[in-house]
């Protein structure tokens, strides 16, 4: 099989809460207008590289309990690929966004990679969690992300390097938290000292990248209304991967990364977001 990009690791079953009028406090029930379930995870990362006209699959444990399921008749209906062996639990995640923002509760089986599977496989890059980056098999290019459960597991223990990923990926609390750095620009420095290129997501204030020799990139977000912020991480990370892919420089590949990631989530649905690359492109140029 050959395919443009793999994502290692189990998608979740998203559960979306979308319409809240505040966050819920103990004691006290909250209404929600409406409820969006979707695939989630590395499956929002699969749907934007496909959306944008990569062939993008996943590789991870599909869950035989109801959850599973119900995750693998969602992820045919988006058309996204799913191979692996069978697994026991699935990942769930509860989403709660109000304003620009979001609140995750989640469930999750303990990381691994499918090996086995992935060395059937003839691909352009992988995507990873950055905890099992070393249990891969070689492949040619491998970008690492990171959710918050995977920083609670690295934090204070950082891998002594980094030269085997392409780029590492994450949000600036994530940046923060995982190396106990007080700002942005300083943890990314600290982490592209590992030997890798390090991109931070930073919202509404756009995008940095540094690269493992110090040199720095910063780009704004165009400004748009969001609705529902769910899922704009692993938009970034999918329109960042193709712009790379594309062989773009590193500031178009922020400024693609993050006019997706806004644009997308000013145009979102009860469906997975993620534009076309042809309404990307209208978008950019209009």
């Amino acid at each position: 099989m050959k395919v443009d990009v793999v994502l290692v690791g189990d998608p979740f079953l998203d559960l979306i809460f979308l319409g809240l009028p505040n966050f819920p406090v103990l004691g006290k029930e909250v209404l929600a207008e409406r409820l969006k379930v979707v695939p989630g995870g590395m499956a929002n990362v699969a749907h934007a590289l496909r959306q944008l006209g990569l062939d993008a699959v996943i590789c991870g444990r599909r869950g035989r309990d109801p959850a599973g399921r119900f995750l693998a008749q969602l992820m045919e209906d988006a058309g996204i690929p799913w191979l692996g062996v069978d697994g026991d639990a699935t990942p769930v995640t509860v989403a709660l966004p109000t304003d620009s923002d979001r609140a995750l509760v989640s469930v999750m089986p303990a990381l691994t990679v499918d090996a086995a599977t992935l060395r059937g496989i003839e691909m352009r890059a992988v995507v990873v969690d950055l905890p099992v980056v070393s249990l891969l098999p070689p492949v040619p290019r491998a970008y690492a992300v990171v959710g918050d459960p995977e920083v609670e597991m690295l934090a204070g223990r950082l891998p002594e390097s980094l030269e085997d990923v392409h780029a590492l990926v994450l949000n600036q609390r994530e940046a923060m938290d995982l190396t106990k750095r007080p700002d942005a620009p300083s943890a990314a420095t600290l982490l592209a000292g590992l030997g890798t290129t390090v991109v931070v997501m930073r919202g509404p204030a756009g995008a940095l990248a540094v690269e493992p020799d110090g040199r720095t990139v910063q780009v704004a977000a165009p400004p748009v209304m969001v609705a529902d912020a769910t899922g704009a991480g692993d938009l970034f990370i999918g329109a960042y991967i193709w712009a790379d892919l594309a062989g773009h420089d590193l500031e178009q590949r922020l400024r693609l990364a993050t006019s997706y990631a806004s644009f997308s989530l000013e145009r979102a649905t009860d469906r997975l977001k993620g534009l076309a690359r042809a309404e990307l492109e209208a978008l950019i140029s209009s």
